[in-house]
């Protein structure tokens, strides 16, 4: 089976090209570097630096799966609107619309907006209000309409490779970015709003279950089914690392409109015979020892 794996070199594509050298899984990976960083891959001579949107046709005939994780996040989204449509959208039906093999598409739970549901299932209302999550259920509409597709809503993936330096990193990476150069805790608003953070290896077995089993045709939710703030995730990085606890808080941006999200994981555990196995404290501490 010949993979080809968009946006390889970003936090979760590096992570999955490294799992495969490491079980000699057959893949080639593709990234523009707007993003990701050649440093982070094992073996960077199976990247090729180009654009998908550049990708032919003949290009794309070698491969059976697609696992296609290229996009502009949602920080990048807010001030780049068109550009980020472009690419999250647009660029991405031609890219499903040329390949023919089967597509794993990691999508977001941020298309569930503010849910009244929580834990919120695969059937809540679509509450989109942001480029980012519009432009990525524009995508799983396509992928609906194209067929032999497996859509994973992601949910605040976390872990190695999350670079704290870099402009778009999660909250955890940044967290623990304030604990190592021992700076206040930067939270935004109360800290109050909740998020179902998920490990990167969890994240990475879904993705590879989802290769290994028949198109599932709808999308699922990958997360943990529970949830935690940002002061909790504070306190935790303050334990773990020994530095002082001191909150810094800064005004919420645009896209921080989200007081809850907790997701249901039941149709993973049936459909992808998947469920977390990392806690979130271990988590933050692999985490941090990769860091250090």
């Amino acid at each position: 089976m010949a993979i080809l794996i968009t946006g390889a070199a970003g936090f979760i594509g590096s992570n999955l090209c490294n799992y495969f050298e490491k079980n000699n899984i057959d893949y080639i990976g593709v990234d523009s570097l707007k993003f990701g960083y050649v440093k982070n891959l094992n073996n960077p001579s199976k990247l090729i630096q180009k654009g998908f949107e550049h990708l032919s046709e003949d290009f794309l005939k070698q491969f059976d799966v697609l696992i296609h994780l290229a996009c502009d996040n949602i920080i990048y989204s807010q001030d780049h609107c068109l550009e980020s449509f472009k690419t999250n959208a647009f660029n991405t039906f031609m890219l499903f619309k040329k390949f023919k093999g089967k597509i794993i598409y990691t999508s977001t739970c941020s298309v569930y907006g503010q849910s009244d549901v929580i834990p919120t299932p695969e059937d809540a209302e679509i509450r989109v209000n942001g480029v980012y999550d519009q432009s990525k259920y524009l995508s799983e509409m396509y992928l609906q309409f194209r067929g032999n597709q497996t859509t994973l809503r992601l949910s605040n993936v976390y872990g190695r490779n999350q670079r704290p330096d870099h402009v778009f990193s999660g909250v955890i990476g940044k967290l623990i970015g304030n604990a190592l150069k021992k700076k206040p805790f930067t939270i935004i608003g109360d800290g109050k709003a909740t998020r179902d953070y998920t490990y990167i290896d969890d994240v990475i077995e879904a993705i590879v279950k989802a290769i290994n089993l028949s198109p599932i045709e709808c999308a699922v939710n990958i997360a943990t089914g529970k949830e935690a703030n940002a002061i909790v995730l504070a306190s935790i990085i303050s334990e773990l690392t020994g530095c002082e606890y001191r909150l810094r808080r800064i005004q919420e941006r645009s896209i921080d409109t989200i007081n809850r999200r907790c997701l249901d994981i039941s149709l993973a555990k049936r459909l992808l015979d998947w469920e977390p196995k990392t806690e979130l404290y271990n988590g933050i501490a692999r985490t941090i020892k990769e860091y250090e």
